[in-house]
Order: C-alpha cells, then structure tokens, then sequence
C-alpha cells in the first residue's frame, strides 16, 4: 500500500461547504486538519472562547476523577477496618474467615489497582488530551500562514536554507559528529541497566526479531547514523521506544501491537534513530548516570504508587506495570528536551521520507496515542514524546519542505503478520510456567503473572500479602518493606 505525500487531498476538503464547530474540529485526525485548515476560516474570539471552554472542561474531567479516588480511598478504608476487625477476633482462622480474609485482600488490592489508575489518568492523561486538544486548535488558527510562508520558500529556492535542508546528503553529512564514541558509552548504560533489574526481558521470537532489525538497517541506510544500528524487542506491556547511545534501539511488544501500519513503526524507529545519530543521549548523559536514574526511579515510584514509601510493589509497578522503563529514561537518561526532541522529529521525518516510507506514520501514531481513552499503558510515550504544538507544526513543515516523492510506502503485509505473531507471543509468554514476580493471595480478576528472569528466594512483607523479590540487592537497596 503506497501514497504520495502531495497533493494532500485538498479536493476532499474544499468540497466542505458549511464548516463544522470548531470544537469538533480539535477532535478530527492531524493529517485531516492539515488538509482542511486552509480552507475554514473562524475569528480570533471564537478560538479564545474555544481555549476557555477546553479549560473548563478539562477543570471538569479532573473534578470528576478527583471524586473517584476519594471514593476508592473510601472503599479502602472500609474494606482495611473489616480486616482489622477480623484480627481483632481471638481465635484462630476458620476455613471461612480465611476466605473472608482472601475476599478482603483482594478488594483492597484491586481499589488500590483502580485508585492508582484513577491517578494516572488525572496528572497525565487529562493534560496530555487536552494539550492535544489545544495544539489541534492552534494548528487550524496558524497553520495557513506557515504553509503560504514554506511555498514562498520553495518558490524562492530557499528550502534547503533551513536547518538540516540539506536532505540530498542524507547518509554524507554530518549531524552528530563523533557517534563511534558512544557506542562504549551505550554498551555500559545496558549493563549498569541490566544490573539494576531496570531492563525487562528480551523478546527471544527470532522471526520478530530479525524483522524489526531488517526494518532499522533499511532505514538506518537511509540515514546520518554511521554506527551499526543493533534493535531489542522488550517484553513489556507500555507502549515506548527508546535509543541510547551508540545506535542501540529499543522495542516494547507493546509498540509492536499497538502500532497500525509498518509507516507508523517506521516513523518511531527513525525518530528514535535520529536520537542516536544526533548523539542527544550522550550530550545528556554528561550530567546523568545510571545511579541518578535508579535513584529518580524510586522516587518517582514513591510519589506515584506508595504515598511516599518505596516498596517492592512500586518497583513491579515500575519495571513491568503501567510506567516501565519510559518513566525512568524520561527521568534522567534521555529526559524531555524540547530541542532535541523537535531535532528528532525533523530527521526522523526525513529518514523515513528518504527510505520510501511516508513520514507521516509518525504522525498519526502520535495523534492516536494522545487521544486514546484510560491512558495507562501509553502514559511513558508522552513522558518521552510530549504533545508541543510546536512540534506538531514543525514536523507537517518539514513534510511540505520535501521534494515530492510518489509511492511512498504504508504498510505491508509482513508487517500484519509480524504484528499477530507479537500478539500470539504475548499470550504464550504470559501462560508459560515460569518463575514470576508475583502477589498473594491469588484473586479471581488477577492478571497472568509477569515474568521475571532473576526471581530469587528473598520476600517482602508489603502490608497485604507477600511480594516475591527479584534480587536481594534490592532488599539492601531500600526497594522493598
């Protein structure tokens, strides 16, 4: 499946006669905007009125969830006064109290699961829908102004004027001098990583595997990167992507899954490959290391899952639950840089665009994660990909900036197959009898316990149960209770 990336359909747009509301608007795709926002017109206070109302409704939204969790919190403190309750009785467990007592852990354990949902959901999903929301707004208001301004560039031969126009020496010029050097300095981070029990799994499916590297080296070959680009599929159930130095790639199934089309997995490689070749992860890991990461890690585990107590359960939370390795890389090791960020997407655009694909993948992968619903699994992405508008608009301008190219590439079937077989590994990881980082009691709704290499003997009292440790570093570490 093949499109080219102009013209954009502008034959669909003008056939609108009757403008919808702007609100509806801000709700449409990107790649739909982008194509009707020369052709609506609305007055400046209609987006002022627009801008206030998101804001009203957004105040709203957290209101409402505010008051979920003050009724979780509620139901958990009903659900521990009949436990203490039951402790308070002088004799030993029956066979019934022992089922009141399971029935109790499990009602505590699964609010305290949706109370932390609930707080997800509040502190990063609403202002990531939101801000998605207003960049949509802004994008309507500003966008014909900055495409007349990029045609008068082109008209005038000045595109190539621009930082990185220079998109014919792709794969000559130099963009990040100096890459070789990193690769020692990639190779150590995964080792104090691995060390530290903060990298998940590898994925061992050798026809994922070789499919996902083929994929970089076709578009690392159509990039600045001089280093071997070398990919790892994760097994982790967030959604992210990431690169540290020296050209190493990193894969979550849960990318692979959630991705649609092998332009939006091209777009996510070639923006995180842009990282590597600009050597961002280098320039920032001269004022981070590993040890701030672990250290940033539980703090954040901390705040987020314990009310301010590290314990085993905020670290399976972190490493394998809704925040994963995205949350600490965001922390320290790749951080949320606004100019490399846009940097990345500029020469993620161009690579994927000179490799044949169309680099608007990216794109609409960026739009759909930032206006799916719940936001737990994806919550890491935009602490790794923040929705600017800036970057919005930066990234459909360097689209229009690139010479027309026809039969760029979609998707392809090797890709749908590769994607079910992502899914089938998923489900046959899950019911491997394996060692597990796993709670007690076991309750009827648990989910399949989630692997865990290095599971040793040492356990923890958490409070509710017992959680299995995965190493007894990180007893003497302070990550458990």
């Amino acid at each position: 499946m093949c499109i080219a990336i102009r013209p954009l359909y502008l034959c669909a747009a003008m056939a609108i006669v009757t403008p919808q509301p702007l609100s509806d608007l801000t709700r449409k795709p990107y790649l739909e905007l982008l194509e009707i926002a020369p052709t609506v017109h609305f007055p400046p206070t209609a987006y002022a009125a627009l801008r206030q109302d998101l804001e009203q409704e957004k105040q709203r939204e957290s209101n409402r969830l505010q008051q979920q969790e003050k009724q979780l919190q509620e139901q958990i403190k009903q659900q521990r006064g009949k436990l203490n309750a039951l402790n308070r009785k002088p004799h030993k467990d029956s066979e019934a109290m022992t089922e009141e007592r399971r029935q109790l852990h499990c009602a505590i354990l699964k609010a305290e699961r949706e109370l932390q949902e609930k707080r997800t959901e509040r502190t990063h999903g609403l202002p990531v829908q939101f801000d998605n929301r207003m960049a949509k707004a802004d994008l309507l208001e500003q966008w014909p102004a900055k495409l007349d301004e990029i045609r008068r560039a082109r008209l005038e031969d000045r595109a190539h004027l621009r930082p990185h126009g220079d998109v014919m020496d792709i794969g000559v010029r130099v963009v990040g001098e100096g890459q070789a050097k990193d690769v020692k300095l990639g190779q150590d981070t995964i080792r104090q990583l691995k060390s530290y029990g903060l990298m998940p799994p590898e994925l061992e499916d050798a026809v994922i595997r070789k499919y996902t590297q083929q994929l970089a080296q076709t578009l690392a070959a159509s990039s600045d990167l001089k280093v071997p680009v070398q990919v790892t599929v994760l097994q982790s159930q967030e959604i992210n992507a990431f690169a540290l130095p020296g050209g190493y790639l990193y894969l979550t199934t849960g990318l692979l899954e959630k991705a649609e089309s092998e332009s939006e997995l091209a777009g996510v490689i070639a923006h995180e490959m842009a990282h590597a070749a600009a050597r961002h992860g280098h320039r920032l890991m001269k004022r981070a290391t590993v040890a701030n990461i672990v250290y940033q890690a539980a703090q954040v585990a901390a705040v987020i899952f314990t009310g301010g107590a590290v314990g085993i359960g905020a670290y399976y939370a972190l490493q394998y639950g809704f925040f994963g390795l995205g949350m600490v890389l965001d922390l320290a090791l790749l951080g949320v840089n606004r100019e490399f960020e846009a940097e990345a997407d500029q020469l993620g655009v161009q690579y994927c665009w000179h490799a044949g694909y169309d680099p608007r993948g990216f794109i609409t992968f960026f739009d759909k994660m930032a206006g799916e619903e719940g936001y737990v699994k994806s919550a890491s992405w935009f602490r790794t990909h923040p929705p600017f508008f800036s970057r919005i608009v930066a990234t459909f301008s360097e689209i229009e900036y690139l010479p027309h190219k026809d039969n760029l590439r979609v998707d392809s079937n090797e890709f749908q197959t590769i994607r079910k077989r992502v899914t089938r590994e998923i489900k046959k990881q899950r019911d491997q009898k394996a060692p597990t980082l796993r709670r007690f009691p076991q309750c009827d709704d648990d989910e399949p316990p989630v692997k865990d290499s290095e599971l040793d003997t040492a356990t923890a009292e958490s409070g509710h149960g017992y959680w299995c440790v995965t190493s007894p570093a990180l007893l003497s570490r302070g990550l458990s209770r």
